[in-house]
């Protein structure tokens, strides 16, 4: 018995190992045979999910003749599939490996009912994103339980590029709101810390443009809310970097045309924010 325990713990080991390529696939498909979908760690992952994680496609592939849709439905402890993994660390080959099997996985929900799509948006993988949703970009795919969107997740995780994408190829997403009644503009004006002063949004430059109540929120946004941290030499660049594409995804949730619906009740909202601070 306890010789049988040190040889499975040992060719567990061996497998795992063998997960991110570079290995013989002769050690994945030996393990597939023996064990299968055994969760081999404490989070309750099987050798598909580090697979997935690693992108290792022709792991995949020597597993393809035994390998079922049930198998890739197979969940670890947070709920996750190996689809779910593939598109958190972008591994674009597996994602479409995966759908060519069985597209109906892109429905799958985690424990936080995440699907794939919004795994994908909230590590900023545009890539995968876009194949995920050409296959459904719908309520039931790109809004989890709490009713984060993928457009507030991206918000959340700074993947401001992304954000912006979503904004310009989904714009009836940008007035929805989570179950706390937060908009992605309202997440993005209380993120304190991710601003600054200096910005060219001032009060002066109220009434230069039509759009008045749109200006009183960019100046809301960018003159009230205090610079709380300070930059340093080293990072200056990268900050720089996401001050700009903040600064876009900002222009581009104001100039959304469902965003002038409710913009009202957004200024009021932001006001009463701001008068907190």
């Amino acid at each position: 018995m306890q010789r049988d325990l040190i040889d499975k713990a040992s060719r567990r080991s061996e497998a795992y190992r063998a997960t991110p390529g570079g290995r013989s696939l002769e050690i994945l498909r030996d393990f597939w045979r023996e064990e299968g979908v055994t969760p081999i760690d404490n989070r309750g992952d099987t050798i598909l999910h580090f697979l997935a994680i690693h992108g290792n496609v022709a792991g995949f592939e020597i597993l393809d003749p035994n390998l079922s849709i049930k198998d890739l439905e197979i969940k670890n402890n947070s709920g996750d599939t190996p689809l779910h993994e593939a598109a958190r660390f972008g591994k674009k080959n597996v994602v479409e490996m995966i759908l060519r099997i069985e597209k109906n996985l892109v429905f799958v929900k985690n424990n936080l009912g995440e699907t794939p799509l919004y795994v994908a948006a909230a590590s900023g993988e545009k890539d995968v994103f876009d194949i995920l949703a050409n296959c459904d970009f719908s309520e039931v795919t790109m809004k989890r339980n709490d009713g984060k969107t993928v457009l507030h997740t991206t918000v959340i995780h700074d993947c401001y590029d992304l954000a912006i994408y979503i904004v310009n190829q989904y714009p009836e997403i940008v007035n929805q709101r989570d179950d706390e009644e937060m908009s992605a503009l309202y997440l993005l004006a209380t993120k304190q810390l991710s601003f600054k002063s200096g910005s060219d949004y001032l009060f002066d430059e109220i009434g230069k443009t039509p759009s008045v109540p749109v200006q009183m929120i960019e100046s809301i946004i960018y003159s009230y809310i205090p610079p709380l941290y300070e930059e340093s030499k080293e990072t200056q660049t990268c900050t720089n970097v996401v001050c700009i594409e903040r600064s876009l995804l900002i222009k581009s949730l104001l100039e959304s045309p469902l965003w002038n619906s409710t913009v009202a009740t957004e200024e009021s909202v932001t006001e009463d924010q701001t008068r907190d601070l």
